[in-house]
């Protein structure tokens, strides 16, 4: 969650924000030295000094508070593509491009630990669930207009690509620097948009 919607929130909502950041923490921790499968919720509410009443006025199931730090991950990635893109108009596909990969490269060690654990489909489906109203709210010129099925279909399409680069390129022991992966992916997309459009 960003500090300006910290800022709005009153202390008790504050505190819940809180505890759940603690509970996302802990859940990382023990995912670094034990498989998910494994852990407890007794465990990570150990590890967050927190009370297993804590952890259930938050989430029903360790699956929850797992979907909520991919929301977290998904979230922070679209606030900053807002932000990169603010001031541009026409939004620029390249800085899109450059925002994707430069987001993920920070993150990576984290998405590097939801791959080794099995969750990385995980994020690709919470990502998918808030697919129609990140596309609407982001106004690219390439987006197309069309029913809340078809864009969910663009979107299914889209977010496959991306996130497989994201799964190849992060996977390995020694990634790529994000210009390199970008330059590569640009060069593709761009024979693909010639295909379609008839040229070469």
């Amino acid at each position: 969650m960003s500090d300006k919607g910290m800022r709005a929130m009153n202390g008790k909502q504050r505190m819940a924000a809180q505890s759940r950041q603690w509970l996302v923490d802990a859940l990382i921790e023990l995912m670094q030295r034990e498989d998910v499968a494994d852990i407890s919720i007794t465990e990570i509410v150990q590890t967050a000094d927190l009370s297993r009443k804590t952890f259930y006025r938050a989430f029903k199931t360790k699956d929850d508070l797992i979907d909520y730090l991919c929301a977290q991950l998904t979230d922070g990635y679209f606030e900053s593509l807002q932000k990169a893109t603010r001031d541009q108009e026409p939004i620029s596909f390249e800085t899109t491009m450059a925002n994707f990969f430069n987001f993920w490269w920070q993150q990576k060690d984290l998405v590097r630990l939801l791959i080794r654990q099995g969750l990385f489909d995980r994020l690709n489906g919470v990502w998918l669930q808030d697919a129609v109203a990140h596309y609407r709210a982001f106004p690219a010129p390439w987006h197309v207009a069309g029913t809340d099925q078809e864009v969910n279909y663009i979107m299914a399409f889209a977010l496959g690509g991306f996130t497989n680069i994201l799964r190849v390129w992060l996977a390995q022991d020694e990634p790529e620097l994000p210009e390199q992966v970008q330059k590569g992916a640009l060069a593709g997309f761009g024979q693909l948009a010639r295909s379609i459009g008839g040229t070469n």
